[in-house]
């Protein structure tokens, strides 16, 4: 059935049957069929005569090309709508903006924004943005960086849709309504400088003057954009959100908190009290190099390691040359690359690596075997290459290094996959650097004169610099490898990526932004397209975050500086990079979910004071952060069972499921560890509509534990403390939790245990077996008939009280 056009008059309809004598009330998903519940209608373009009088009232406000969109009547479903259809792809933003009539500034009685939208593309999603305009100082409200919405495809119930870096992420073909609730809209930080911090404002909703649709124009080339039944949706008091049961960002109702299991008797739950985890905690937040002499960009002070450090840390990076260790088309020699990875596990940390082909001012990372076979190379002198050593850019598309980057996959992921000395790997091998660009050589770059002036051709069209990135094809091919190789430990990739050949979001690898918190944000939010988030909307891969890790490192000019700020922001007029600022750091990490980033800087530069402060918690704040805030201890009828309740207050999951372990004390001593089938992993930050903290329960086999009181305990163990004791602990943000890396439960009393036995076990002696069990020495003694209670050797059977 086609889309309903009952507009204004479906108040009036549904008024009257609800006021029918023994009429049957109305679902909320049926009213939905016409703009989403209790409505009012703002606009429903009925009244427009022609284009004319609708570009009076839905106007191009602002764009940074003239007459970037056209502005139309759309009746192609029957009944009027407004059509937006792109003239200048080249455009990089564009807003239409209407008024609001005053019979309907005050919305204060319904709960959020409703229209209908059709993103009419066969392989693009679009990413829209909304301002709400209020008769306030500074009263522009736009999305929040994060949240939520919901929308309803024709003859489909409402889903979940995503708001990131302040755009509604609208799939290719979605044709339907969509809720936003009031909570998911801010005060427009480009009202305060950018600086969201001071855009604090709550949203007048009796007060609406304006609303404004917005997007990318250069994003979306040829696809058409149609809206319809632009209004509010939901009553307060009756119909809308609030009594229905939707939560906020106008949708389904928030997942509830997880119940306690169900043999949890009153009195069995008991509360843990958070305190903020430390800075080190394994597989997140800042890292130094290796090598910071060969790799760093801060030379003075690199004895940093043999100082104190001022920066805990769980991970190490390095780079690769791909020649250290391929030396013929199957010849491997994997000695430097263990050298490394034992280096950084001996100190009790995770490696963070990158293979490299080409890295400017190094020796080339090329084969010696496929430069012996003839494999075309380029020399270049961008980016200092050749004022220490020659790199070599290769022919990346040659059929030769493209077989090696095939058999390099492979092996490497035969001999690491799974290795608990590593914690992260990206890909890599690609591009300068293994950053997957060569740029300037990127088909796009002009070419200049010596006095910086561009090019032009015969035709009078600027001359551009080549681009010398290998094909689509070949890259796809080394995605495909490398995912194919690790199914355990974790991979990233520079960019993501959406083309005709392949899609990032359809490998199970996640993103490093080598410039965070410079050119991480996208136009919407004051950056550019081309920085990493825009390419993220772009490729339609907000949401990557919640299955695959997101890395990278922080520019080396901005790693010291931007601290001396709060909130810490690059914000050097006298020395601008790349012609501009920083972004805020806090923005960067909250939107894109970052775990951990490479940031010499803070290592080796001495920093005191504010500077220092504000640099441990920019580390201690990214990624993970669990907290156990409820926990279940039962021991009656001699089963021992413990639950645990696991809450994430950090910006992203961890990424793996390391093992978990409970375990039973008395006295001190350890008397039982049980594994558990616990998967920790992926367990997401809760936020302000879905709770999505997990439970877990264990039914343990305590059957040799003698009735008494035990301490309880639960541990995550890194898999490195298999290869040294120096391994970081895992650790919960509880003020319960023991430097050992066990997290203290509480205790709990096991009625109707063991038949009261226990073999000795070597070590053991008697006043260590009574405080195990809750008794004493003398007791034992006089139970077993021990002549010398000195006397007891392994293999002996005591009995228990």
């Amino acid at each position: 059935m086609g889309r309903m056009k009952l507009k204004s008059l479906s108040i009036h309809i549904l008024a009257l049957l609800f006021a029918a004598v023994g009429a049957a009330p109305i679902s909320s998903s049926a009213s939905a069929e016409a703009a989403g519940g209790a409505s009012v209608i703002v606009d429903n373009f009925e009244s427009y005569a022609d284009d004319a009088a609708l570009q009076a009232s839905w106007r191009l406000d602002w764009s940074d090309k003239p007459n970037a969109v056209a502005i139309s009547l759309d009746q192609t479903s029957g009944s009027k709508g407004m059509k937006l259809t792109i003239r200048d792809s080249s455009a990089t933003w564009a807003n239409i903006v209407h008024p609001i009539a005053d019979a309907d500034k005050n919305a204060s009685a319904y709960e959020g924004v409703t229209f209908w939208l059709n993103n009419e593309s066969s392989a693009r999603p679009l990413d829209l943005g909304m301002e709400l305009k209020t008769a306030e100082p500074n009263g522009a409200f736009n999305f929040k960086l994060i949240g939520s919405a919901q929308g309803k495809r024709e003859g489909e119930d409402w889903k979940p849709l995503s708001l990131g870096g302040g755009s509604l992420h609208v799939d290719a073909g979605f044709k339907g309504y969509v809720h936003i609730a009031w909570d998911q809209f801010n005060q427009a930080s480009w009202q305060c400088g950018n600086d969201q911090a001071k855009c604090s404002a709550p949203l007048k909703t009796d007060k609406l003057t304006g609303i404004q649709f917005g997007y990318n124009p250069s994003a979306n080339a040829g696809d058409i954009i149609h809206i319809d039944d632009v209004g509010f949706y939901g009553t307060a008091d009756g119909g809308g959100a609030a009594s229905s049961g939707q939560a906020s960002g106008g949708g389904l109702p928030a997942a509830s908190a997880p119940q306690a299991p169900a043999w949890v008797k009153e009195g069995e739950m008991r509360s843990l009290a958070y305190q903020p985890a430390p800075i080190d905690n394994p597989l997140k937040g800042f890292m130094p190099y290796l090598d910071a002499g060969s790799d760093g960009f801060y030379k003075t002070g690199d004895d940093w390691r043999n100082r104190a450090t001022q920066m805990p840390y769980s991970m190490e990076y390095f780079y690769e040359p791909l020649n250290g260790v391929m030396k013929g088309p199957n010849e491997f020699d994997w000695t430097d690359l263990d050298r490394q990875l034992n280096a950084i596990a001996a100190r009790g940390h995770q490696a963070v690596f990158r293979f490299y082909v080409d890295y400017p001012d190094k020796p080339t990372g090329i084969p010696q075997y496929l430069l012996d076979g003839g494999l075309k190379t380029r020399s270049y002198s961008d980016f200092g290459n050749g004022t220490h050593a020659t790199s070599l850019l290769p022919d990346w598309d040659d059929p030769r290094l493209n077989a090696a980057f095939q058999t390099f996959a492979d092996a490497l992921g035969k001999r690491y996959d799974g290795d608990p000395r590593i914690g992260f790997i990206m890909v890599g091998l690609i591009g300068f650097w293994g950053e997957w660009h060569t740029y300037p050589y990127d088909g796009w770059e002009p070419v200049t004169d010596a006095n910086g002036n561009g090019l032009k051709d015969a035709q009078g069209q600027p001359v551009r610099q080549p681009n010398l990135m290998p094909s689509e094809q070949n890259q796809k091919k080394v995605l495909d490898e490398m995912d194919r190789a690790f199914n355990k430990t974790r991979l990233l990739v520079r960019y993501p990526a959406a083309n005709e050949t392949y899609r990032t979001k359809n490998y199970d690898i996640g993103y490093h932004d080598d410039s965070f918190a410079l050119e991480t944000l996208p136009l919407s939010m004051g950056g550019q397209d081309w920085h990493f988030w825009g390419r993220t909307l772009n490729a339609g891969d907000t949401d990557f975050w919640k299955t695959r890790p997101m890395g990278g490192e922080m520019r080396p000019e901005i790693q010291v500086d931007m601290w001396n700020n709060d909130p810490p922001r690059y914000d050097d007029p006298a020395h601008p990079i790349d012609g501009h600022q920083g972004e805020d750091y806090y923005t960067s990490m909250k939107l894109t979910h970052v775990s951990f980033l490479l940031n010499q800087g803070v290592f080796q530069v001495p920093l005191n004071g504010e500077p220092l402060k504000r640099a441990l918690e920019g580390s201690r704040r990214m990624g993970y952060e669990y907290y156990a805030p409820k926990v279940y201890l039962d021991g009656s009828d001699g089963k021992l069972k413990v639950g645990a309740e696991i809450e994430n207050r950090g910006v992203a999951p961890f990424y793996y499921d390391w093992p978990v372990e409970l375990a039973a004390k008395s006295g001190g001593e350890t008397v039982k560890v049980w594994k558990t089938d616990w998967k920790i992993g992926g367990i997401l930050p809760d936020d302000d509509r879905s709770v999505n903290r997990k439970a877990f329960q264990s039914l343990l086999q305590s059957d040799e534990l003698a009735s008494g009181s035990y301490d309880m305990y639960l541990r995550v163990v890194n898999p490195l403390s298999a290869i040294t004791s120096e391994a970081n602990k895992f650790m919960f943000a509880n003020a319960e939790q023991d430097e050992d890396g066990w997290l203290a439960l509480g205790s709990v009393t096991l009625s109707g245990g063991t038949n009261g036995s226990y073999v000795v076990r070597p070590g053991d002696n008697l006043s260590r077996i009574a405080a195990r069990f809750g008794t004493t020495w003398q007791r034992l003694q006089q139970l077993n008939h021990l002549h010398n209670p000195n006397l007891i050797f392994p293999g002996q059977t005591l009995v228990l009280p």
